[in-house]
C-alpha cells in the first residue's frame, strides 16, 4: 500500500522492521523502490535479499530489478542481471523482462542493440516492446531502424495510430516533411485516424 502510494520511507521502515521477509515482501519492496526511481536503494534490498538472507529471487524479482537498472540508465548491471537470469537463477526470461531490456537500451541510445535482442527473442516480440524501441528511434534520430521496426509493427498491430504518429514524428524531428506527408497519406489510406484530445462539457447552472 505504501509503495503504491509513493510513501516509501514508510514502506522501508515496515520492510526494516519484518523480521521473516520472504520472496513476496522483497519483491513488493524492490518493484516499489524501481517504480518511483529509487533505483540504488532497490538494488540493495536486492543485494540483501540474495547475499545475507539467501532468498532465491524469481522472475517477479528479476523484473523489478531490470525496472531499476532501466530507469537509472545501468546499462552495464542490467546487461549483467539479464544475463545472471538463467545462468544463475535458472529463471527462464519472459516478454516483460525482454521487454525492460528493449526500454533500458532505447533510452540509453542503444536502439540497433535493442533491435538486435527483438530480433534474437525466443518468442515473439509484442506491440508494446516494438513501440518502446520506436520511440526509442524517434528520440535519437534513427530513422532508418524506425523503418524496419514499423515494418515489423505492421505485423504484430498494423492499424495502431500512435505507430504512424510515432514515425512521422521521427521524420519531422530531421525536418524530412516530404516523408511526414507520406506518412500521414499512409494513415489516411489505411483509414487510420489519429485520436483526438479528450473534450469535457462543464454545465453552469
Amino acid at each position: 500500500m505504501y509503495t503504491k502510494c509513493g510513501e516509501i520511507q514508510e514502506a522501508l521502515t515496515i520492510f526494516g522492521k519484518l523480521i521473516d521477509k520472504n520472496i513476496v515482501t522483497y519483491n513488493t519492496m524492490i518493484l516499489g523502490l524501481a517504480a518511483h526511481g529509487h533505483v540504488q536503494e532497490a538494488l540493495d534490498v536486492f543485494s540483501l535479499m540474495i547475499n545475507r538472507n539467501h532468498t532465491p529471487p524469481n522472475d517477479v524479482t528479476l523484473l523489478g530489478v531490470l525496472t531499476a537498472c532501466s530507469h537509472g540508465g545501468m546499462i552495464d548491471k542490467g546487461r549483467q542481471y539479464f544475463n545472471k537470469m538463467t545462468a544463475e537463477y535458472g529463471i527462464k526470461p519472459t516478454i516483460k523482462h525482454y521487454g525492460c531490456m528493449v526500454d533500458m537500451l532505447s533510452r540509453a541510445g542503444l536502439v540497433t542493440e535493442a533491435y538486435d535482442l527483438v530480433q534474437n527473442m525466443p518468442m515473439k516480440c509484442n506491440a508494446i516492446a516494438l513501440r518502446t524501441l520506436l520511440a526509442g528511434c524517434r528520440v535519437h534520430g534513427n530513422i532508418e531502424l524506425a523503418e524496419n521496426v514499423r515494418r515489423d509493427l505492421l505485423e504484430v498491430d498494423p492499424d495502431h495510430s500512435s505507430d504512424f504518429v510515432l514515425l512521422a514524428n521521427t521524420y519531422a524531428s530531421l525536418e524530412d516533411w516530404n516523408q511526414v506527408s507520406r506518412v500521414r497519406r499512409s494513415m489516411t489510406a489505411k483509414g487510420v485516424q489519429k485520436p483526438s484530445p479528450g473534450n469535457s462539457l462543464v454545465g453552469l447552472l
